[in-house]
């Protein structure tokens, strides 16, 4: 029993497992598969959907912050700052930003960029909305020019976008004054422009300033317009009174530009844009006429030019036409005197003579006629309160002779002293004439005069005459009075008497009185009497025979 048991228990009669391969893929292997392929799917759409990334350099990172910053167009992100780098010259630092995909058309070479933040300039409070949202980058997209991924950032946002109509011009000024970016540009107190920007000219004698007209205000830019500053108040008084001009409360402040066409021109045609422009002081100097034509001229002054400043007025009878560009000083070794010679600079224009159409030697036989009458220069004041002075033209026929003449290429203007100058001038030559007097001898002959006349005063015969005129004037008075009484009464009779005796004699030889038609009558008879007389006359004057012959008798 026991080995049958054995032999049924050994490895060797023991049943075989019957094994099947199975060539199925197991189910665990699904997730790790679907995980790669989205893990490959979003890798894919990130490198299809990145940006460009672009470098902006900027003086500071004031108020930036890599992973937050943002890049913003018309307020909506186009792009994160990633990283901020100092580079190794530390002058700027320079941010790497990742932009949308959308954006890589528009990253050329106009495209701009500026940092956002709160600012206060030119009036105008921008960016307010950053104090609570934090710093960001504005961006000015650009469709001309090249590609380009190294930007310079600006430090000051741009006043004007691309996105706005109108036209930019250029201004040229004699200096910048109060303007500044974002100072508002008037077209009649409208607010139609702004300053865009300035640069300093090259040679480094005027500054341009680029200025930007909105539509449709820029279509009142003409080619004749005129352009003036409006900073401050302008006061100007004539013999109008007192005007006061302003544009704004903010061009008062902070500066301003005002353009226009001047009152005494007609608007020409509309001016492209770019045109260049000058830019006046103020409207006074805008609103006058513009003469191109200038011809320089020198005077001499020997006694003081103070109150006379370079751009002082040259006035001819009371018109200005021209100014003053130049006062020196210059010593004259052979005399050892001191000149001021001043430089005026004349619009001939101005002149309403034909002289522009004379040739050069009838033009300086015209100046020879001129000062042959007098014509001369003087300084003259201005203005009583500041003591200006400006540089008078007219005729003096009692100067002195003068011949013209030029001194490179500069006619010479001869000069006349001022009035106060030639006050002292007589007074100095009446000092001259009383030191010149024998002051001391007519002194002691006065003084003997004064004590002659002082012993006649005091002497006693003086006062006995004095005495005796008076008791003769009491006598007089005495006499009239009593006189007075006695022959008053005689003179109004006599008076009367004469009355009557006019009343008579008007009675006697009025048109109506006997004696007067007597006499009359008496008249014609003696007039006819002469008559007779006179034909006697004449008679006897052909005849004097007639005496021995008698009128009858004829001679044969």
């Amino acid at each position: 029993m026991t080995t049958s048991t054995d032999d049924a228990a050994s490895p060797i009669n023991a049943p075989r497992p019957d094994i099947k391969k199975r060539r199925s893929i197991s189910i665990v292997w699904i997730v790790p598969v679907v995980a790669i392929l989205i893990g490959a799917w979003l890798v894919f759409k990130a490198v299809t959907e990145k940006g460009p990334t672009i470098y902006i350099t900027f003086r500071t990172a004031e108020g930036l912050v890599a992973g937050k910053t943002k890049v913003r167009f018309k307020d909506v992100e186009v792009g994160t700052v990633k990283a901020i780098i100092i580079p190794d010259d530390l002058t700027h630092v320079r941010l790497t930003v990742e932009m949308v995909k959308g954006a890589r058309p528009f990253l050329k070479e106009g495209a701009q960029f500026w940092v956002v933040r709160a600012r206060v300039a030119a009036g105008q409070v921008s960016g307010l909305g950053t104090l609570f949202s934090g710093a960001y980058i504005g961006m000015e997209p650009s469709t001309e020019g090249e590609p380009k991924r190294e930007f310079e950032g600006l430090e000051v946002p741009p006043v004007v976008t691309a996105d706005q109509d109108g036209f930019q011009f250029s201004l040229t000024a004699n200096r910048l004054g109060s303007l500044n970016y974002g100072s508002p540009v008037y077209y009649r107190q409208i607010q139609a422009g702004q300053v865009v920007g300035y640069t300093l000219d090259p040679a480094g004698k005027s500054v341009t300033v680029k200025i930007f007209i909105n539509a449709p205000y820029h279509n009142h830019v003409r080619t004749n317009t005129r352009f003036w500053e409006t900073s401050g108040i302008q006061v100007n008084m004539s013999a109008s009174g007192v005007q006061v001009d302003t544009e704004s409360f903010v061009s008062m402040m902070i500066g301003g530009i005002a353009f226009g066409v001047p009152g005494h021109e007609q608007p020409a045609a509309k001016a492209s844009e770019n045109t260049r422009f000058l830019l006046f002081d103020d409207f006074v100097t805008a609103a006058q006429r513009q003469y191109t034509i200038k011809s320089r001229g020198i005077m001499f002054f020997s006694d003081s030019v103070r109150g006379l400043e370079v751009g002082a007025p040259v006035e001819f009878q009371g018109i200005k036409i021209g100014e003053v560009i130049d006062i020196d000083l210059q010593f004259d070794p052979e005399k050892v005197e001191f000149q001021i010679p001043v430089t005026v600079e004349i619009e001939p224009e101005r002149i309403g003579m034909g002289y522009l159409e004379q040739s050069r030697t009838e033009n300086l036989a015209m100046d020879q006629k001129l000062l042959d009458k007098g014509l001369r220069a003087q300084l003259k004041t201005g203005n009583l309160l500041t003591g200006k002075l400006f540089v008078d033209l007219d005729f003096y026929p009692d100067a002195e002779p003068a011949t013209m003449r030029s001194i490179d290429g500069q006619t010479v203007i001869p000069t006349v002293p001022t009035t106060i100058e030639a006050i002292t001038a007589s007074l100095n030559r009446f000092m001259k004439r009383i030191d010149k007097m024998p002051l001391e001898s007519i002194a002691r002959d006065l003084q003997k005069a004064v004590a002659g006349v002082d012993r006649i005063v005091n002497s006693p015969e003086l006062r006995d005459s004095l005495g005796s005129l008076k008791q003769i004037m009491a006598d007089v008075r005495q006499l009239t009075t009593s006189a007075n009484a006695e022959t008053m009464p005689r003179i109004n009779s006599a008076l009367d008497q004469l009355d009557r005796t006019l009343i008579e004699l008007n009675g006697v030889i009025n048109a109506d009185a006997p004696l007067r038609h007597d006499l009359r009558a008496t008249l014609k008879e003696l007039a006819g009497t002469a008559r007779a007389l006179r034909e006697l006359a004449e008679f006897l004057d052909r005849h004097p025979e007639s005496l021995i012959r008698g009128k009858g008798t004829e001679s044969p």
